[in-house]
């Protein structure tokens, strides 16, 4: 079955290759709603093949168009302060023939891209730097990075054509994090394992080999809630070492910890990295440790059939606003 649900991301606008996020309500005089609202509508003129790079774009040229991603935007609508968009994502190739329900029906498609129609919702603070951005799953797939460095793409090309006096935006997403999620996933079960490795210099001293590698179960319920404190006292740290510009938990120290769960022989063992494995409803496992938090945040909506655009929306909007205090983003949204 195919599941269908949402990400959601944080995202900030950069001038060119400046590090300083701008105030979104202010891109040189114009509002980045205003500029992402014209970028999606050059998306929409045609299909843009292969990833958003110069080197990208020559491959494509030269090697043609198998096996590249495909992406076109189909519609852009403004309500209030969001921007709600409907984008054809896939790639050329992974498709040979779309068959009909009789015989001499079927449909040659090995020179199209088989595509999926993905919902994504860009939503703006009346002031500040950081606004929240909602993409559709559909399975495992979901093209935020295509869109995003799309419109990058878009924007700098712009400028290379002379129409802006040299200004262009790069817009950047990071994965809006949930405590909470985290922590029921693993009490749910969806994580069964922590697994923790030991690595040593070769020879050489050239690089770092897996030397010992250990798997433990979370079948036991003392193990499972001491592994979701970790988890949780990991996001936490970090979370106030963004704050405070500090670093945050390491790997290494990360893997100590879960060591000191599964047992004090375990412990003593000089281990250096470690995480968590969360399996999610698409039989996905990921990797949950210091530095790799975020990505297994979807939230499942339905199965089979894609939720009607009025559910998608108001899920988005609820998660959303659940979320936003903790990142301290502040969005009054849309009710509808």
């Amino acid at each position: 079955m195919t599941s269908y649900g949402f990400r959601l991301f944080t995202f900030q606008v950069f001038r060119g290759f400046k590090r300083t996020p701008l105030d979104l309500a202010d891109c040189k005089g114009q509002p980045y709603q205003e500029v992402a609202e014209a970028l999606l509508k050059v998306l929409s003129v045609g299909t843009v093949v292969g990833d958003p790079t110069d080197d990208s774009q020559a491959e494509v040229e030269e090697e043609g168009t198998f096996g590249k991603p495909a992406l076109r935007v189909e519609e852009v609508r403004i309500v209030d302060n969001t921007i709600r968009t409907t984008v054809w994502a896939g790639k050329f190739g992974s498709h040979e023939k779309a068959i009909g329900d009789v015989a001499g029906s079927d449909s040659d498609i090995k020179d199209k891209a088989a595509s999926n129609l993905f919902r994504a919702v860009f939503a703006f603070p009346d002031e500040g730097d950081t606004g929240i951005l909602a993409v559709e799953t559909i399975g495992r797939s979901c093209p935020v990075s295509q869109l995003t460095r799309w419109m990058t793409k878009k924007s700098r090309d712009d400028v290379t054509q002379g129409s802006d006096e040299g200004a262009w935006w790069k817009i950047s997403v990071a994965p809006l994090a949930d405590e909470n999620r985290l922590a029921e996933m693993i009490r749910e079960g969806q994580a069964q394992n922590l697994v923790l490795v030991r690595h040593m210099a070769t020879a050489s001293r050239t690089r770092a080999v897996k030397d010992v590698e250990i798997t433990a179960s979370l079948a036991v319920s003392s193990r499972m809630e001491q592994a979701v404190k970790v988890v949780q006292g990991w996001y936490q740290s970090n979370r106030k070492a963004e704050e405070s510009q500090e670093a945050g938990v390491t790997n290494e120290q990360g893997a100590r910890q879960l060591a000191a769960i599964v047992g004090p022989q375990i412990a003593e063992m000089d281990l250096d990295d470690g995480w968590v494995e969360i399996e999610d409803p698409d039989g996905q496992v990921k990797r949950v440790k210091p530095t790799q938090m975020t990505d297994v945040f979807t939230y499942r909506l339905s199965e089979d059939q894609p939720p009607v655009t009025p559910r998608f929306y108001a899920a988005v909007r609820e998660t959303a606003l659940g979320l936003q205090p903790a990142a301290k983003v502040g969005i009054d949204w849309p009710v509808s």
